[in-house]
């Protein structure tokens, strides 16, 4: 990601401390914009379709952000940094995340020969894991993202230790539920390990959420990408498993900072994510999928996406196929083409909506019986 120098910031965003005048100290200004003319089909009780702007605000392949990283060099080899990282809505120029100013990211770190520790808020162990492998690290809308609900997103009150042993790492986070006389209350850890080798990747996770009656979410990941020539192969599974009335609502007006759920439907009523589920719940998922580089300019993604959920009173499929046609007009801009299936079956059946989840943003209607939905994207994205 290209970024750009504004070394002015720093007189406005780090505040007050007088900086050693033998200090090297730099303020970077990043981001990305992104929207997309979207049609998709299913979208309410008759059968109808809609043409919008974004879908949940997102385009198909990014999220729209801009962000402030900071470095500061201490000598001997230790820096400190920081990062404050917004999240927005290009459609209608609105704070993403909850409202949040920095809602994507809001951390400071120092960095040595022993590795780096983060403080503040993160993405979870989980995310980075499978996004390090994803081949769009992990998609921005309804429509490819939905995996992110097994595994949360972000941890607020975090601590991160990452280190690097030539091509292996080693990464431990654990967030703070900050609950008087309840430790364990809304509290998350992880851990994992990684190989990186050229354009090769590997990945194992763990990672455990709590909420604020220390009932339990547990997640294990594994992920590899391999590159192969102008080919890359891309594979990962993951395995979540929750407490009966798990609650990821009692964690803060955050719903993304701890993993989210779906009630299953009835007759009368749809599933809604962020709701408890009443019975312990298994989720088993899974993405194939490969990336072309025809000529330098163009890339073409195709990818399939699979979850299975089990329990006692629940049990359906969500899949998802999906394909990138992807051009770069510059190093900064491309021009994309992106459709999508959706496929769900037993009780996750006839659960779509203007955003194929209904969790934000749609009617929420249940469609007549429809297990299907397609999507069609014409997006434009530029980093700066």
């Amino acid at each position: 990601m290209n970024r750009i120098p504004v070394l002015a910031c720093t007189a406005t965003l780090l505040a007050t401390a007088a900086v050693p005048a033998h200090a090297q100290s730099s303020v970077t200004l990043y981001g990305v914009i992104e929207s997309a003319v979207v049609f998709q089909n299913h979208a309410d009780p008759n059968g109808g379709h809609v043409v919008s702007m974004n879908q949940a605000g997102e385009g198909f392949l990014s999220a729209s952000r801009f962000g402030l990283q900071g470095f500061e060099d201490l000598g001997s080899g230790m820096k400190a940094h920081f990062v404050l990282e917004n999240g927005f809505n290009s459609d209608k120029g609105t704070f993403d995340q909850q409202g949040q100013l920095f809602g994507r990211q809001a951390f400071v770190g120092l960095q040595g020969i022993w590795g780096e520790v983060d403080l503040g808020r993160q993405y979870t162990g989980a995310v980075v894991a499978i996004s390090s492998v994803d081949p769009i690290f992990i998609g921005a809308p309804p429509t490819n993202s939905w995996l992110v609900f097994l595994t949360g997103q972000r941890y607020d009150n975090a601590i991160t230790w990452t280190r690097k042993f030539g091509e292996f790492g080693v990464n431990l986070q654990y967030a703070f539920g900050g609950i008087a006389g309840h430790n364990s209350a809304r509290s998350s850890a992880s851990g994992g390990l990684s190989y990186t080798h050229g354009k090769s990747v590997a990945t194992a996770q763990v990672q455990q959420t709590r909420d604020s009656q220390s009932r339990s979410a547990k997640t294990w990941s594994l992920g590899a990408k391999v590159g192969l020539g102008a080919v890359t192969l891309h594979a990962d599974y993951l395995q979540s498993q929750r407490d009966a009335g798990f609650d990821a609502t009692n964690g803060g007006v955050d719903s993304a900072s701890i993993t989210n759920m779906s009630t299953p439907a009835t007759p009368t009523t749809v599933a809604a994510i962020g709701s408890v589920f009443s019975a312990a719940r298994r989720d088993q998922f899974f993405t194939l999928a490969a990336s072309y580089l025809p000529a330098p300019a163009w890339q073409l993604i195709g990818a399939y996406m699979y979850n299975n959920t089990t329990a006692s009173n629940f049990g359906g499929k969500r899949q998802t196929l999906y394909g990138v046609v992807d051009y770069f007009l510059s190093k900064r801009t491309d021009l994309y083409f992106a459709a999508a299936y959706e496929r769900v079956d037993g009780d996750w059946s006839g659960l779509f909506g203007t955003t194929t989840t209904n969790w934000t943003g749609g009617s929420g209607v249940k469609l007549n019986g429809a297990d299907n939905q397609m999507s069609y994207y014409v997006g434009l994205r530029h980093r700066f």
